[in-house]
């Protein structure tokens, strides 16, 4: 072989090198594949679903959607968007379009900071939801106690409960710990509020009253196109009716 197809050779070889590079440099990113969904499933709910942020870093909706494990698959997601008055999640567009590309129910979530204005807090989410064509209710996560009063903790909810209504029309969920919810909201004058709640101790009481809908059951889950571990969620079948947008 002469020179000149000794470099064209090498050429050629650099190229396939390069190529199988990107590509296992590309799955090593954002394809995961699993045996199961890293928990038992709880009996007798109809929808599976999984809330993600930023911290689940890049996902592969289409290995989510594929996803199928004794015919349970992903029905849902909660995404994260907002957190206190100025700060938005950098995978939120990502995740939605992802979502919506794969036929993915989703919703919006904003974290709640107590210490915080709530009515901006409200004004700042209100106006991203507004940006997004989301298919289910919006929710805003509240699970950090402080040193307020239960009192003043529930009022602060109510503000920004009334004030993402006002502006967007929707009403959101409240997302909250099993104890945070028995100490703050069954009691209060928001124990009618739709709420979805996290226990993972294989049961939830709290599923037994009729106004809430999901139980986030596992912090550990592992779903096809996720690097991280990432909650999941069973939602009861009045879910469809009362958390899905018309």
């Amino acid at each position: 072989m002469n020179l000149k197809g000794k470099l064209l050779a090498l050429g050629i070889l650099a190229i396939i090198l390069m190529f199988g590079w990107l590509v296992i440099q590309d799955k090593s990113r954002k394809s995961y594949l699993y045996p199961d969904f890293g928990a038992d499933l709880p009996e007798d709910y109809q929808a599976l679903g999984i809330d993600v942020s930023h911290h689940q870093g890049d996902i592969n909706w289409k290995e989510v959607s594929a996803m199928k494990i004794h015919d349970d698959s992903i029905h849902f997601v909660y995404i994260k968007c907002t957190e206190g008055t100025a700060l938005e999640d950098h995978r939120c567009i990502d995740n939605a379009a992802g979502a919506a590309e794969e036929d993915i129910e989703f919703g919006l979530y904003h974290f709640f900071r107590a210490e915080l204005s709530s009515k901006q807090q409200a004004e700042f989410f209100a106006a991203k939801c507004l940006e997004f064509d989301d298919s289910l209710r919006p929710a805003v996560d509240v699970e950090v106690r402080t040193n307020f009063s239960n009192e003043r903790m529930v009022d602060s909810v109510y503000v920004f409960l009334q004030t993402v209504e006002k502006l967007t029309g929707v009403r959101p969920m409240i997302y909250t710990g099993e104890s945070f919810y028995e100490d703050y909201f069954v009691d209060s004058y928001l124990k009618n509020e739709r709420y979805w709640i996290a226990n993972y101790n294989l049961e939830c009481e709290s599923m037994n009253h009729p106004n809430v809908y999901i139980w986030q059951f596992s912090e550990k889950g592992t779903v096809n196109g996720i690097k991280e571990k990432v909650d999941l969620n069973v939602a009861k079948p009045e879910f469809w009716d009362e958390v899905h947008l018309p």
